[in-house]
């Protein structure tokens, strides 16, 4: 069988990228494992790696001989990453909490920003658990959240500020939530949300062409307009499988207790998201909120 997808799927794929490629670089925004594992598997040897502008700005990467699907890699030389965990640790016992990085890739400081200076940077001392970094006597608090493994491979889990938490005091990282439900060929954008409230909810952005090749396929009427179709329950019966499924392997208090369906994408030019393609959270509420409210108000037993 992978004699014959390579035949037919993978080797087509690696002609378009010349036929010679082997390696294949990631970086800027997270790489699901599901594309990351497919990468691989047509062949190509994908690395992550990790960095900001203020680290200069490469501080971890994976590389051969120290490769991890699904982590950006460890400390490269002259770097320390250290964890601002609070006592807050994984399932597995990592401490987990605000990526910190020490090394002289750090930058001098924002020009005439001592405010922000005093924000993100921070010295040795702060780590009193006694795993103090060798590289440097200041560090940058990257506001991304994640923890170190035993081997020294690094996990993001999210953004610092983007986490809330539930009425039930379960802090949730919605990131990472929102790249799965992604990963649904019907869904071309997620934002999930739950501060303060009994449970999340998630508004998609339904991949419209998708739905109606869908439709088609199976012999299912579905009205004309975009509008229209996201509002079909035949639709939602949909999503409401294709949630089910991406969200199989979440924790309980992450679950989506209901969604509600746009056809509209999120775009840098309708300021749904910034620059570098990440959700603008704010916006998105100020456009959706009420349809988002809504999901709260309807009886619990209809969902």
């Amino acid at each position: 069988m992978l004699k014959l997808a390579n035949k037919l799927v993978f080797s087509k794929v690696r002609a378009r990228f010349g036929g010679r490629l082997q390696y294949a670089f990631s970086g800027g925004a997270a790489i699901s494992r599901e594309v990351a594992e497919f990468i691989d598997g047509l062949g190509i040897t994908v690395y992550e790696g990790y960095g900001l502008t203020e680290t200069s700005p490469i501080a971890t990467a994976n590389r051969p001989g120290a490769r991890r699907i699904g982590s950006i890699g460890k400390a490269i030389p002259g770097v320390d990453i250290v964890i601002d965990s609070d006592g807050k640790k994984t399932d597995k016992g990592y401490a987990e909490g605000e990526i910190v990085v020490f090394g002289h890739n750090v930058m001098q400081g924002y020009h005439r920003r001592p405010d922000d200076d005093a924000a993100v940077f921070c010295g040795r001392d702060f780590a009193p658990w006694g795993d103090r970094p060798k590289s440097a006597d200041r560090g940058f608090r990257t506001g991304d959240m994640g923890y170190i493994d035993n081997e020294g491979f690094v996990f993001i889990s999210g953004r610092i500020k983007e986490q809330y938490k539930l009425e039930n005091g379960k802090y949730v990282v919605p990131t990472p939530l929102e790249e799965t439900l992604k990963l649904s060929p019907f869904v071309l954008n997620a934002m999930v949300y739950g501060d303060n409230k009994p449970f999340n909810v998630a508004l998609l952005v339904a991949n419209v062409p998708a739905i109606r090749e869908w439709a088609s396929r199976d012999g299912i009427s579905l009205p004309a307009s975009e509008d229209a179709i996201v509002a079909d329950p035949k639709v939602r019966e949909l999503f409401k499988r294709e949630i089910a499924e991406q969200a199989s392997h979440w924790k309980g208090f992450e679950s989506v207790g209901d969604f509600t369906l746009v056809s509209e994408d999120f775009t840098a030019e309708n300021g749904m998201l910034t620059p570098s393609l990440k959700v603008k959270r704010r916006a998105v509420m100020e456009r959706y909120g009420a349809l988002i409210e809504a999901l709260y108000k309807k009886d619990k037993g209809a969902r």
